[in-house]
């Protein structure tokens, strides 16, 4: 099965206009694959796999290699060289510098995780390429949401097994077994091969743990004592979870030293790996059971995926504990979003809302729910889920 993805059309569009990308995303969110089709649209792209240990030594040890085959490279203008997995070899990016100013390549580069060339003090190429990211698919890319309504059998998918594109692709029982997979081959490739931690057990243990406490504002003191590590420990997981983009960071909105004080909440980037790597699994059962939690992320993992770089996402709680899931500045404009998994919402749905639109500028305020229709309640409109990306087009 192949999906078309929305990427495809701006990143050709920037080739063609001779603009450089570096396009970030987690491991199988199917950045190689979206590249290989934009490159095959265009007369000869210099391809170089760096997750290959043969390509990777041979441009670790003489990286100018890529100098001298882009020299030899037959054409009017700047050749086009896309490298997979850039981060692997972080002392390529000056060369990739020189030859981007000599206006020698136009390049498309991919990268799983930003830990290495964070911690190397990588160049990372100011002004001559855009960063990108990435995400599993959206819900109009895999075919949740379109011009004939929605799949509902899909969308309990959706919840269970995420939206990486090769896992969608497959049957139940393989979806199952390679997402168990997922956690394990993060663990080996990405924390014990690069050394990330002194001791992988505990870091395992507090992997699975983050993903049950995915989408809260974890107790990084209670976190310790489980994993029996320090909290400044606990804090340097998370942070490694960030930077290798397992996960989203959501701050708390406001711009008082209360708001900054509180605790960020923290998202799994896919359903699909956070159900296995918290060892609770894919049966159906748990839509019983983390309904709402599994709702909660699938509209908020959307949100992420299509406002990251055209507005400022955060959630909103109060002194008194009132909270709301979600809050979208764009152009000026605040946008409240309470998520609940319910189809029949009352009036204390909407209490966070109610209390968001009190304290603070609020232009516009929904329930994200489970209703076939809108419906309009005293403090905000009850929106279906299905209808949440007309409210950023």
């Amino acid at each position: 099965m192949k999906f078309n993805r929305d990427a495809a059309f701006s990143l050709e569009k920037d080739l063609r206009a001779g603009r450089s990308i570096l396009l970030f995303g987690p491991r199988q969110t199917g950045k190689t694959t979206l590249i290989k089709d934009v490159c095959a649209k265009f007369h000869g792209c210099l391809e170089y796999p760096l997750q290959l240990p043969s390509v990777r030594t041979q441009l670790e040890s003489d990286p100018e290699i890529l100098r001298r085959e882009v020299a030899a490279a037959k054409g009017a203008g700047p050749s086009l060289v896309f490298i997979d997995e850039i981060q692997k070899v972080p002392a390529l990016m000056d060369l990739l510098q020189y030859l981007l100013d000599e206006k020698k390549i136009i390049l498309i580069a991919t990268g799983s995780s930003a830990r290495k060339l964070r911690r190397g003090h990588t160049n990372w190429l100011p002004g001559r390429v855009r960063v990108e990211r990435l995400h599993p698919l959206t819900w109009k890319e895999s075919g949740l949401v379109g011009a004939a309504g929605h799949d509902a059998a899909l969308f309990e998918d959706r919840l269970l097994y995420g939206g990486l594109p090769g896992i969608l692709a497959q049957d139940r029982a393989q979806r199952a077994e390679n997402l168990r997979s997922y956690a394990a081959l993060y663990l080996e490739e990405e924390i014990r091969q690069e050394a990330v931690v002194r001791r992988l057990p505990p870091f395992s243990r507090f992997l699975q743990l983050a993903a049950l406490e995915s989408g809260s504002s974890p107790n990084m003191s209670k976190l310790a004592g489980e994993v029996g590590v320090s909290h400044t420990t606990i804090r340097e997981y998370y942070q490694i979870l960030e930077d290798s983009l397992i996960i989203h960071r959501l701050n708390s909105w406001g711009k008082g030293r209360s708001a900054v004080l509180r605790k960020a909440k923290y998202y799994f980037f896919d359903l699909g790996v956070r159900n296995a790597a918290a060892g609770i699994g894919h049966d159906r059962g748990l839509l019983t059971l983390q309904k709402g939690v599994l709702f909660e992320h699938h509209v908020i993992l959307e949100a992420i995926a299509s406002l990251e770089n055209r507005a400022r996402l955060s959630y909103w709680r109060n002194k008194s504990g009132r909270e709301v899931d979600l809050v979208i500045e764009a152009a000026g404009e605040v946008t409240a979003v309470e998520i609940k998994a319910t189809a029949r919402p009352g009036d204390f749905d909407f209490a966070g809302l109610a209390a968001f639109s009190r304290e603070e500028k609020c232009d516009r305020a929904y329930l994200v729910c489970q209703v076939e229709r809108p419906q309009r309640f005293e403090h905000a409109v009850a929106l279906p889920w299905q209808q949440l990306p007309s409210l950023w087009k």
